[in-house]
């Protein structure tokens, strides 16, 4: 009886330890023969993250602010400020080129950080070139020809008002952070603005002060009267 307890024993020992043999991760049962062998590795599946479709969203309103200030070009020390505000519209016309109607402008700020009495206005149509189109991150130069007036905020007249307009030319470059239909953008921009339309013309008699110089605002149409400056905004624009 003890031989025979001893055998039953020994019999439940090996059979467990073939169980745990069968059930160890990395093997399966083998060929006919009853061989053990490791099981096929499965394949790793890299899921490559979406690549956004520029063009299925082809127009964007955007929104700025920031400041803008422009000085003579013959008196680059004579510098005026402005806090301003653009309000753009654009239309992607390929997957790099975009067109862009932006109208935009602002009151003066003084040394002291008070509003003056001058305002600015711009309007102008730009075209914007942009790279890495596909990330997240974006940017993008551009260049735009327009419409700009610098006076009073107080002048109702028209005539008055469009008398201080002026050519208006830009160049910038700017940097975008993209998500679906929402962005975040920085714009740095060169400006140019052309002579007063309002300015005296070649030959024409100049009001002068009592010094016999000319009066104050009232120099001949030449370059002198032209003006240059810059303007930093950062704004967000919705896609649709």
């Amino acid at each position: 009886m003890a031989a025979m307890g001893k055998l039953l024993v020994a019999t439940f020992l090996l059979g467990s330890a073939a169980t745990a043999f069968a059930q160890t991760p990395g093997y399966y049962e083998g060929d006919a023969s009853g061989a053990p062998g490791m099981v096929a590795p499965q394949p790793i599946v890299v899921v490559a993250p979406p690549v956004r479709n520029v063009m299925a969203d082809r127009w964007a309103v955007g929104l700025s602010i920031g400041g803008f200030s422009v000085s003579p070009d013959v008196a680059p020390d004579q510098q005026s400020k402005f806090d301003v505000g653009e309000l753009a519209l654009r239309f992607r016309a390929t997957p790099h080129l975009e067109l862009e109607l932006a109208v935009g402008g602002g009151n003066e700020r003084l040394g002291d950080g008070t509003q003056g009495d001058t305002q600015v206005s711009m309007a102008a149509l730009a075209l914007r070139y942009r790279f890495a189109i596909e990330s997240d991150w974006n940017w993008w130069i551009m260049g735009g020809l327009g419409e700009a007036g610098i006076d009073s905020k107080y002048v109702t007249d028209g005539m008055q008002i469009d008398a201080d307009s002026r050519g208006l030319a830009e160049l910038g470059v700017g940097l975008e952070h993209r998500w679906d239909h929402f962005a975040i953008q920085a714009e740095l921009k060169a400006v140019g603005m052309g002579e007063r339309k309002g300015g005296y013309a070649k030959g024409e008699p100049v009001p002068v002060d009592a010094s016999g110089a000319p009066a104050v605002g009232t120099a001949p149409t030449t370059m002198a009267d032209t003006l240059s400056g810059g303007s930093l905004t950062i704004g967000a624009s919705y896609y649709f």
